[in-house]
């Protein structure tokens, strides 16, 4: 099992969150969460490399718990895909303004789940060197 890559699946339904973990188990060390608060304390520790979020939550929703994660320092950096019945555009594009990476609608489809999450998690250690850039702590953008 690759556990070097961690994902947070965040979901109020148990069912959902067994089907994402019979999908991933075998790929990514995991952990869940049943709420967006429960997301928030559980990502500190863990430190995901991805979250795949629900929208629809009791307490706080999906999209706040997006905008809470990419307000911490610790954790905005990481790749959030939300993962929702929540079809319409408006939807999804209220997940982008958020701060999410992606949106998938359920039920959705096992490969293209995982090709995303292969393609973002391939993405990490380019996003890793692209913070460690001595201009970018300094406010300043760079043209090449």
């Amino acid at each position: 099992m690759n556990t070097q890559n961690k994902i947070l699946i965040v979901d109020d339904n148990a069912t959902n969150i067994a089907i994402l973990e019979e999908t991933l188990a075998d790929l990514y060390g995991l952990k869940a969460a049943k709420s967006g608060e429960e997301a928030l304390a559980v990502a500190e520790d863990f430190r995901p490399d991805m979250i795949l979020l629900d929208v629809m939550m009791p307490g706080i929703d999906g999209f706040e718990t997006c905008r809470r994660i990419r307000a911490n320092p610790v954790l905005n950096h990481v790749r959030i895909i939300l993962v929702s019945g929540k079809t319409q555009v408006s939807e999804r594009l209220k997940g982008y303004e958020a701060g999410a990476d992606d949106y998938i609608t359920k039920p959705f489809e096992e490969e293209e789940l995982l090709a995303k999450v292969r393609v973002y998690l391939r993405l990490k250690p380019i996003d890793a060197a692209a913070r460690s850039f001595p201009w970018r702590s300094r406010g300043r953008s760079r043209t090449l």
